[in-house]
């Protein structure tokens, strides 16, 4: 085939994949201190501290200061 041009494609950049920050330490991230939890959305103690309002209002309370 006379005249046929080919465009070069970009190398497709590896994916980051993004940090789960734990929601009970501000700024720090999910370091996943349970072997089954893949994250703060199936950690037991973000679901006990979530679940319960009083618990939850400290939280928020400290997180305001």
């Amino acid at each position: 085939m006379v005249g046929v041009v080919t465009a070069a494609v970009p190398a497709a950049r590896p994916r980051k994949r993004p940090d789960p920050k734990c929601p009970l330490r501000p700024g720090e991230p999910c370091t996943l201190c349970q072997a089954s939890v893949t994250g703060p959305q199936d950690c037991g103690l973000v679901y006990l501290i979530m679940d319960d309002p009083e618990s939850r209002d400290e939280l928020a309370a400290w997180k305001r200061r």
